[in-house]
């Protein structure tokens, strides 16, 4: 459902977050919500994202350009919207079942996002990269808690009593 499906798009975005930084495209975009002055995509995502390449450097040997590096950020934004989309519908789904679960994850949600701005416009500085990575695993400490209880509730707990009846049966055919 999705609540899985929330897990996999912060995964995805945590693995867009560290390609933004591999590479060190974070400061490729210095605007928001634009990108280098547009809300178009900049070209060269596809070589960019090529896996046969070094890091920093295109297929061919050259460094990557700025317009590259700006479409590995862009690609991370293009995410962090993925998130906000699932994640909201998830929060949703959760508010009247589960609404403490659902203000932490709004809480959690919101510290990103304004995290993730604050690094655009302030140039990333150390303490707010630091804390966005944070954020990142904070909002996976929510979801994995939630998965975890959500599936505590679905399994049933033996008591001893019943271990007693299946071990006297049992013992009955020995």
């Amino acid at each position: 459902g999705w609540l899985h499906a929330a897990i996999l798009v912060v995964a995805l975005q945590i693995i867009l977050g560290g390609w933004v930084s591999t590479n060190y495209a974070a400061l490729a975009c210095n605007d928001f919500p634009l990108c280098q002055g547009s809300l178009a995509p900049p070209a060269g995502l596809s070589e960019a994202l090529r896996p046969d390449r070094e890091l920093g450097y295109s297929a061919s040997g050259e460094l990557l350009s700025t317009e590259h590096l700006a479409s590995i950020h862009y690609l991370h934004r293009l995410g962090a919207l993925l998130v906000l989309l699932v994640l909201g519908r998830l929060i949703w789904q959760l508010r009247q079942a589960r609404p403490r679960l659902a203000l932490a994850l709004v809480a959690a949600l919101s510290l990103q996002i304004a995290l993730g701005v604050a690094n655009v416009l302030l140039s990333l500085p150390l303490t707010l990269a630091v804390a966005h990575n944070g954020g990142a695993a904070l909002l996976i400490g929510i979801l994995v808690y939630a998965i975890s209880t959500n599936n505590q509730q679905a399994i049933p707990i033996e008591t001893n009593s019943s271990i007693d009846m299946k071990y006297r049966s049992l013992k009955r055919f020995a």
